[in-house]
């Protein structure tokens, strides 16, 4: 058998966009062109029909090496109410096989652990090796309270601080849009204490979260995520600068926050842009290590109320999306979580499409698929320009605090979470199993227990179930 290697193209001239078009056109027999097959995205990025020629700065991005035993971190969201049932969730989820957890962590526990000692998070994480499982938090309110709850629970554990990894989950700009306040100036000088004592005595833990996902669930597009997350990573990588850290110290800091959902070939594109935007970013204040360390959640947008099972696909789809995008870690969410906390069925089902998608689908295995993808260029390189143009126009705001503080930025959401509803209701935007070939008889499914109220009704960047919503479903 022969050990040459043949060019598949080879021998063939490279076709262009003038050679395409007229054999398109004949086949439409008289159709528009640009109506039956152009496309482009809520940003107005073009999508094709078809790419010819690579995009400007087109290329792979900065990604780390894929571990092919876990290629991804696993990061399950434990979200039950009380300290028993949490701990039961978490042990059952590491069991099971996710190697990370998030601890959505609300007061009033309503729609996370209510843990407000460092005795009910002890509780909470019995029989959790802290040093094996990195532990996350995801705080509605009292950030700083919590995060300070877990560093002592590290210090009562006698945790080795300097190999610790995890994240403390701070937001303090998240927060505030989320309960549709205004940013208290003593949060920020509560994070810099946390920071200060991270430095210190957690050097690898995640301080800052820069979360663009929440802005996403509220209906933003693509680039308006990428916009906030953006925002989020200059106040805060600043915020450390006051604190002393240098910015390689800062940027190595700061976990972002994205949503994946079924568009697979634009959601692998935004977490490539994330990575040049963010690079970008952090090259201004002088760093040197420049690669974003990602996180990304599949979108609860997309989520259906009405019938939880078609979830189970669109959650495959963002998964897959998040992986061939280079995510450094992947929740997924359960397939209840439109109506109802998850029950024991909905978190397996979850952290078994990790394991699928890394061991039967082998989805790790290619560090960046979608390089030399004439496609998934065109969409990063257009994608990162349009959300760094955004960002440019918070900056020019003052940056992100005081461009919620004037409502221009949840107008310009607002604006295009009712642009996308009206697509829907106009049925230019199908909704598979909601608004086009529903279930008429919807199967039930086992939950945990209802949600409380998830956050203030009036607030602008409130959670947006779009695919629900529609149906006037909750």
């Amino acid at each position: 058998m022969s050990e040459t290697i043949h060019t598949m193209s080879g021998g063939f001239a490279a076709k262009t966009a003038e050679d395409w078009r007229p054999l398109a056109e004949k086949a439409l027999r008289g159709a528009d062109f640009d109506e039956t097959l152009g496309r482009a995205s809520a940003d107005g990025i073009d999508r094709g029909p078809a790419f010819f020629e690579r995009a400007d700065n087109a290329g792979a991005v900065d990604l780390r090496e894929r571990d092919l035993h876990l290629p991804w971190g696993m990061r399950a969201s434990i979200v039950e109410a009380t300290p028993e049932t949490a701990n039961e969730a978490a042990l059952a989820d590491l069991m099971g096989g996710v190697s990370e957890l998030e601890l959505n962590l609300d007061p009033r526990g309503e729609t996370g652990l209510a843990a407000n000692d460092v005795d009910a998070l002890d509780a909470a994480l019995k029989g959790v090796d802290l040093s094996l499982a990195p532990i996350h938090l995801d705080v509605i309110l009292g950030q700083g309270t919590h995060a300070h709850h877990l560093l002592a629970l590290y210090a009562r554990r006698r945790i080795d601080g300097e190999t610790l990894e995890g994240g403390l989950g701070l937001n303090p700009i998240g927060r505030a849009a989320r309960q549709n306040v205004d940013l208290d100036p003593e949060c920020f000088d509560k994070a810099k204490a946390h920071v200060q004592l991270c430095q210190a005595a957690f050097p690898k833990l995640k301080t800052f979260r820069a979360d663009g996902a929440l802005a996403f669930e509220a209906g933003a597009t693509e680039a308006q995520e990428l916009a906030v997350m953006a925002g989020k990573v200059a106040a805060y990588m600043r915020l450390m600068g006051e604190c002393g850290m240098s910015a390689d110290e800062a940027s190595q800091a700061i976990e972002i926050k994205l949503a994946a959902d079924t568009d697979i070939h634009l959601t692998i594109a935004k977490l490539r842009a994330a990575r040049r935007v963010f690079a970008q970013i952090a090259s201004s204040f002088g760093a040197t290590q420049t690669r974003a360390n990602i996180h990304v959640v599949t979108a609860g947008r997309m989520l259906s109320a009405q019938d939880p099972w078609t979830n189970l696909i669109r959650n495959a789809c963002a998964g897959f999306a998040a992986a061939a995008g280079g995510a450094d870690c992947i929740t997924i969410r359960p397939l209840t979580d439109a109506i109802a906390r998850p029950g024991g069925f909905a978190r397996r089902v979850a952290r078994n499409l990790h394991i699928l998608l890394a061991e039967e689908s082998h989805a790790g295995k290619v560090t960046d698929p979608a390089a030399g993808g004439y496609l998934h260029e065109h969409l990063t390189e257009q994608l990162a320009q349009k959300a760094w143009s955004l960002f440019q126009d918070i900056e020019r705001k003052g940056g992100l605090v005081e461009a919620f503080g004037d409502g221009s930025l949840q107008a310009e959401i607002a604006a295009a979470r009712e642009a996308r509803l009206q697509q829907i209701a106009d049925g230019k935007e199908i909704i598979l199993g909601v608004t086009k070939y529903p279930d008429p008889d919807p199967k039930p499914v086992e939950t945990g227990g209802t949600w409380g109220e998830m956050t203030s009704p009036d607030s602008p960047l409130a959670p947006v179930l779009l695919a629900a919503s529609f149906e006037g479903e909750k």
